[in-house]
């Protein structure tokens, strides 16, 4: 019934019938991600009720195993029993061990009372080789044949469990009851420590199968698999039926139990879900084995009806498929048909409707945005051409300014007209951000930006209208029928909303010139050149303000008429001579006070302001060839930096940014200067105290012969105190002066030695010594030994 659609593999139709195909399969994955989960969610599920219904098994079963444990440590430690075991008074009284025995049997009757959980319980004594019951003993033979002889436990098999070598735990046995019938028993045995030669003995507790499962048999668990209790051997101690014991006799003990608590088994083909869990106060192993058909019913139910739901999904999805995309097609066909002339498709075509319709719609708009962009761009471009004309008062006469108004869709409310120009400053954040974004030219975006926030103050109250002129932007202002003692307070609120809301939302800075208030389109050259002259001044009153033409031509006329500034020969050589010295401090006072004095006052020129720029650059290269040691410096090594300093001094745009670099400039030269002037007086001083000291050795030289010779003479000698000068030698020569004198009058005595036949007491008269033996004992201080072995 799709064939007379003309289906290709291009055709929208396709492409519909693929997607109700996708909506189709949606809900049948989902069916199937939710069948997917929620047999997950249900053997978690699963998983946690057999756990739980296993670890309810494990609580019931452990307090039962718990009571055993409790009667054997009541047993274990008996009064009577422990006397009878390790006292050994029957070697002294053995008329007494009967009747002690009796005693024995009396506590058991006691304890059978107490733990009616308990089925059977005895005590074997291996000394005497007889089993201890309540009320009762027997020997253990008899005992034997009483309680386990059915023809399983041979007496040898019991005498070899009973007499285990320190054993503690449960295992499976078997009992003839009171009415002779066999019982399956879980018995807890228990030996006594031995003491040397002292009997052992071993406790049996015994509880019957059947009343273990009669505690578990309302589990729901027990009913539908197999329930297994084992000790710590892997031995069946309780089991739920017949058939546990054969599934047993293949099962991976070690393999299945040593990882996770649950995992799959197979077993004659048929597979089971195995769970365990452990007892950590029994040591017991408790397991289920159920079958997987069991495990699964209600995963078989999820699944059973899920494949349901999707025949039922995938069946109701055809009949809709085919309604709707019959229905769809039809206008869509129809649509094809008008746009391409003809009354039905043609086949083999291998077109898409849908991308026909677009192609044929995107042509028109296309065409359309091709025109219209031109003519904006064009539109732009005129207008910005016919503003700037009108600034420079070139209009062209030819046409009317009406017609050239309404063609650029301007309209002047008034005949009065100002103008504001706009110098933008170096912005590097802003260049960072817009390098940041991938902008490819910041220039134009930041002519963008400030054109639309000036267009837009001024549109608040008046017109305005912002061009490009000669590398800077100019805004002709309209004002409104406003009050006319207004509107120089209003260009100013323009320009101070217009340069704080750039500054900081787009970091860049902009000084602001606004000319006179003009009427008349021929006045609005005349504002434009007010505005000009107006931003001259900016080297004078700095960047960053806004300079009004009526301010600065007012002051200009009440100023007296100065035509010179103030730096006087003598400051300029005061700033010289504190360069020169070092002192940073007076230097920036003295350049402070400079320009203070200068353009501090209400009006300042820009010729007399630039030449006052010039000269201060002038000082600052006459004070640098001044200093001509000063290219030594690491500072100013490299010739070329005292160039580019000059450089950036002479091409400042204001004054206060030249006394920024100048300030900075001044500041490394006083530092250089005043270092090199305090290395040269460290240098000074050092020279004369090396000339002191050769001085004081000199004078040592040439009196050491007399006896009077010490510390306080040369003192006296160079006018200085003793102490004073026995420090000043210490700190230069790193030795005492009495130390000096010594070695000098022993080197003497040595050279005497060496060249005279003179005796001891001689030549310490010849080197200043009164006394011979302050002589002996300075020489073999100084030199190891004394003067008569030395010579």
């Amino acid at each position: 019934m799709l064939g007379k659609f003309q289906i290709n593999r291009r055709s929208v139709l396709l492409t519909w019938l693929l997607s109700y195909l996708a909506v189709l399969l949606l809900p049948v994955f989902m069916s199937i991600i939710v069948y997917t989960q929620s047999s997950k969610t249900l053997e978690n599920e699963i998983n946690q009720a057999n756990q739980s219904l296993l670890k309810q098994v494990r609580e019931v079963m452990d307090n039962q195993f718990e009571a055993m444990e409790r009667l054997n440590f009541e047993l274990t430690w008996n009064v009577r029993l422990q006397q009878f075991l390790y006292s050994g008074k029957y070697q002294i009284y053995p008329n007494e061990f009967l009747y002690d025995l009796h005693q024995i049997t009396q506590d058991l009757l006691m304890y059978r009372t107490s733990y009616s959980l308990i089925d059977l319980f005895y005590i074997y004594i291996a000394n005497s080789n007889q089993v201890l019951m309540p009320d009762v003993y027997r020997d253990a033979p008899f005992a034997y044949s009483l309680i386990h002889k059915n023809g399983i436990y041979s007496y040898e098999q019991w005498s070899q469990i009973v007499n285990q070598k320190e054993f503690k735990g449960f295992i499976p046995m078997s009992r003839i009851d009171d009415s002779g019938k066999y019982r399956e028993t879980v018995a807890y045995i228990s030996t006594y420590r031995k003491e040397m030669d002292k009997p052992g003995a071993t406790n049996v507790i015994m509880i019957d199968q059947s009343r273990i499962l009669r505690a578990i048999e309302n589990i729901e668990l027990f009913n539908k698999g197999h329930v297994i209790i084992l000790n710590e051997a892997n031995q069946v101690l309780v089991t739920s039926s017949k058939e546990s014991q054969n599934l047993l006799k293949d099962f991976p003990f070690e393999k299945g139990m040593s990882g996770s608590n649950l995992f799959l088994w197979e077993k004659a083909g048929q597979n089971y879900e195995v769970t365990y869990i452990k007892s950590d106060r029994s040591k017991l192993k408790y397991l289920s084995i159920i079958p997987s058909r069991l495990f699964w019913e209600k995963a078989e139910q999820v699944r059973n009806l899920t494949y349901m739901s999707i025949c039922i999904s995938l069946l109701g999805g055809i009949i809709l498929t085919y309604v709707f995309l019959r229905k769809n097609y039809n206008p869509v066909r129809r649509l094809v048909a008008t746009l391409s002339g003809k009354t039905e498709m043609a086949g083999g075509q291998g077109y898409n409707e849908f991308r026909f319709i677009e192609q044929a719609v995107d042509h028109t708009l296309v065409e359309m945005a091709k025109i219209m962009s031109e003519r904006k761009k064009q539109y732009h471009i005129l207008r910005s051409n016919f503003v700037g004309r009108m600034l420079k008062g070139k209009l062209n006469e030819q046409i009317p300014v009406d017609e050239s108004l309404a063609t650029f869709n301007m309209r002047f409310t008034t005949d009065d007209f100002a103008v504001i120009v706009l110098y933008i400053q170096e912005s590097a954040t802003f260049h960072e951000r817009i390098q940041e974004i991938g902008s490819t030219d910041p220039q134009l975006l930041m002519q963008f930006i400030i054109t639309n926030v000036m267009e837009e103050l001024a549109a608040q109250n008046h017109q305005g209208y912002v061009t490009e002129m000669e590398d800077t932007l100019v805004c002709l202002i309209n004002f409104s029928a406003t009050d006319p003692e207004l509107r120089m307070e209003e260009l100013i609120r323009i320009s101070k909303d217009a340069q704080s809301f750039i500054l900081s939302k787009y970091h860049i800075s902009l000084t602001l010139s606004i000319s006179g208030i003009h009427s008349g389109i021929n006045g609005i050259s005349q504002a434009y050149l007010e505005a000009l002259d107006a931003m001259e001044y900016k080297l004078v009153m700095g960047s960053k303000e806004i300079l009004s033409y009526e301010d600065i031509h007012q002051s200009a006329v009440t100023e007296d008429t100065d035509t010179v500034y103030y730096y006087p020969l003598q400051v300029e050589l005061q700033l010289i001579n504190y360069v020169k010295i070092g002192d940073f401090a007076m230097a920036r006072q003295t350049l402070d006070d400079i320009i203070e004095r200068n353009f501090k006052r209400s009006f300042m020129s820009v010729s007399l302001g630039r030449c006052l720029m010039l000269n201060l650059v002038s000082t600052m290269i006459k004070t640098i060839s001044e200093l001509g040691y000063i290219e030594d410096s690491l500072l100013i090594r490299n010739p070329r930096r005292i160039e580019k300093r000059i450089e950036q001094l002479a091409t400042c745009e204001t004054i206060q940014e030249m006394q920024v670099q100048m300030t900075e400039f001044l500041e490394k030269v006083c530092e250089y200067t005043s270092n090199k002037r305090q290395q040269n007086i460290q240098q000074s001083k050092q020279r004369v105290m090396d000339e002191r000291i050769q001085q004081i050795v000199n004078y040592i030289n040439e009196s050491y012969m007399d006896p009077n010779l010490n510390i306080s003479m040369i003192g006296s000698h160079f006018d200085m105190k003793p102490a004073y000068l026995s420090k000043l030698f210490k700190d230069h020569t790193n030795e005492g002066l009495l130390d000096s004198i010594n070695k000098t009058r022993v080197a003497r005595a040595k050279a005497i030695l060496d060249e005279s036949s003179k005796n001891i007491s001689d030549v310490a008269v010849c080197v200043g010594f009164n006394d011979v033996n302050a002589f002996i004992r300075t020489f073999k201080k100084y030199e190891g030994i004394t003067p008569g072995k030395y010579k």
